[in-house]
């Protein structure tokens, strides 16, 4: 019974590990988890699936796991669909979608690895990366 329960327990702790960190907040910004709304502070840990929004006169910046980064700006919504970057099994699988705002992106590890493999989500449009950084506003 005990060894059950530990499995459980890493399990979850694996299925919820951090893809990301907030570095930099300035204003309103909060992460939509599950149901539950978090206000975002320098250290915050962030989940694929998490929704990070920012209001007025607000930014945030996030770093990945893999040295990738993301600055949003004010009135922003920014989802985190799918965040996979592990060198050693070679596998790559990255989702993020600007749903609203402005972000600058700039890739790291898997900019390099395994560029196809990111997807960049916009509202009109998808943008695949190779390695680079942009900017982009969707309305």
């Amino acid at each position: 019974m005990r060894f059950f329960l530990v499995w459980i327990a890493l399990s979850v702790t694996f299925a919820w590990a951090s893809v990301g960190t907030v570095k930099t907040v300035k204003g309103d910004v909060e992460i939509k988890r599950d149901r539950k709304i978090i206000v975002a502070k320098v250290g915050t840990k962030l989940n694929v699936g998490d929704i990070v929004r920012s209001k007025a006169k607000s930014l945030v910046a996030i770093t990945f796991s893999d040295g990738s980064g993301v600055s949003l700006g004010e009135k922003t919504i920014f989802v985190i669909n799918k965040f996979t970057v592990k060198p050693k099994k070679k596998e790559y699988d990255v989702d993020l979608e600007l749903k609203k705002g402005k972000a600058a992106f700039r890739s790291g590890k898997i900019g390099k690895l395994a560029p196809k493999s990111v997807k960049f989500r916009i509202p009109t449009g998808l943008i695949g990366i190779r390695g680079t950084k942009f900017v982009v506003e969707a309305p």
